[in-house]
């Protein structure tokens, strides 16, 4: 088949077949690997809220039915301002309205009657710590057995963000309430759906809100006594969990234009850097723009063992531009170094710049369109 052809004319072939192939695989493969990647983080966030479905990792619990001889208290939660997101540290600060409303004579809610927890906070944020907490309003309806109570808190969560589709990303901000001391065999929360709601003046630098909230209860597993010798070692117990969720998120493709613009004009330059009389100068500084935006990037996320969607479309990029380093360095010195260059060369040439052009534009928009589509 090449038996007569000219060897620069065999290189340019195996180059352009080489480039076709390896393009193709990688499209398809790294497609997957963003849309399995936004698939899984749409999931991991509905079975979160899903008042039926164990937590990710976490100790199972005993069982999602509510125990027969539970008492329900009755919680609502009103966000009032979030004060701090910090995405990369991993927490968030925020103030809300917090109130119980329940059956005096079914459960002893505050702790009145046990004098190892008089005057203490009935309630706690898990994996959070309670900056403030004022007692707002106190209410008793001796005559319909109705106690209630309200307070004003701020608090700090630890939240881990999952930040594989940066900057596409999305999160729910979880809010997680326990009691402190009674167990779900003797109280279960139910969410006040009517009056739990997020302030219209609730707002996060960089990220748009949902207005409406999911509530949810569910059982949290604790599976260790503690060094309570009341208990044997392997004790395990459930206390009832309610969880506020207010989802937030960014916008589609103005968001990758806006963070990548810089870094495609860097790749566009490195396809032009043929025509310049000296292309060394375009593609050495595209790589340097390109290692600029890693650095960026790396400063916007927290450290994980799991590249984003951004650090892929960045690695690529860069990927790209050593690539057509390579070709412009590699392409003269062993097919025109007889210093003419014909018109299969140069035809051949364009095929391979052009196809190379062309998987930057198929690569990016299949990466945008499935992180954008499935999660």
């Amino acid at each position: 088949m090449f038996k007569n052809k000219k060897r620069s004319h065999v290189i340019l072939i195996f180059f352009l077949i080489t480039i076709l192939i390896s393009g193709i695989v990688f499209s398809y493969t790294i497609s997957n690997f963003v849309k399995d990647m936004a698939t899984n983080l749409s999931n991991n966030m509905k079975n979160t809220m899903d008042p039926n479905v164990p937590d990710k990792g976490k100790t199972a619990s005993e069982s999602f039915s509510l125990p027969p001889n539970s008492k329900k208290v009755v919680i609502g939660t009103y966000l009032e301002r979030i004060e701090e997101l910090n995405i990369k540290e991993s927490y968030w600060t925020y103030e809300f309205y917090l109130w119980f409303k329940w059956n005096p004579k079914e459960i002893d809610f505050l702790g009145k009657n046990d004098l190892s927890h008089k005057n203490e906070l009935p309630f706690t944020i898990i994996n959070g710590d309670i900056l403030k907490s004022d007692l707002v309003d106190r209410y008793i309806d001796s005559s319909n057995n109705i106690e209630y109570i309200q307070y004003y808190v701020k608090a700090k969560n630890t939240q881990f963000f999952d930040v594989s589709l940066y900057p596409i990303d999305k999160h729910d901000l979880i809010i997680p309430i326990e009691h402190k001391w009674i167990d779900r065999k003797n109280l279960y929360f139910e969410p006040d759906t009517n009056d739990s709601k997020v302030s219209s003046r609730v707002m996060v630098n960089g990220y748009e809100k949902e207005n409406s909230v999911k509530l949810i209860e569910k059982p949290h597993a604790y599976k260790s006594a503690r060094g309570n010798p009341k208990f044997s070692s392997d004790y395990k117990t459930d206390f009832s969990q309610f969880r506020m969720a207010v989802r937030i998120y960014k916008g589609g493709l103005s968001v990758i234009l806006k963070l990548f613009l810089i870094l495609y004009i860097a790749v566009l330059v490195t396809f032009i850097a043929p025509f310049a009389p000296d292309p060394s100068r375009y593609t050495v500084g595209a790589l340097f723009t390109a290692a600029g935006g890693s650095y960026i990037l790396a400063s916007k996320l927290p450290s994980t063992n799991v590249f984003s969607l951004a650090e892929i479309i960045n690695a690529y990029c860069i990927v790209l531009i050593v690539s057509m380093i390579a070709i412009l360095g590699v392409l003269p010195s062993l097919i025109f170094k007889d210093g003419v260059i014909d018109s299969f060369e140069k035809k051949m040439t364009r095929l391979i710049n052009l196809a190379m052009f062309l998987f930057f534009i198929l690569i990016n928009s299949s990466l945008i369109y499935f992180a954008i589509s499935y999660s």
